[in-house]
């Protein structure tokens, strides 16, 4: 999933006040989260899926479409 892509499905949505991405991470605070890891995402100068943020962004993606 692109950058692009996830933008696309995350931005703009409304989320729980808080979302567990895993069992020892959890987002109080989606909209910064989301800002933050946008921008270091397209910041990152190698291959993305090495991106930390980048697979912080598919995990919160992955948490809040479960089910």
């Amino acid at each position: 999933m692109s950058i692009s892509e996830l933008k696309s499905a995350l931005l703009g949505q409304e989320y729980p006040s808080e979302v567990r991405i895993n069992p020892d991470q959890v987002v109080t605070n989606v909209d910064l989260f989301l800002k933050t890891s946008f921008q270091m995402a397209e910041a990152w100068t190698k291959e993305i899926d090495k991106c930390p943020a980048y697979i912080r962004l598919v995990r919160f993606h992955e948490a809040v479409n479960k089910g």
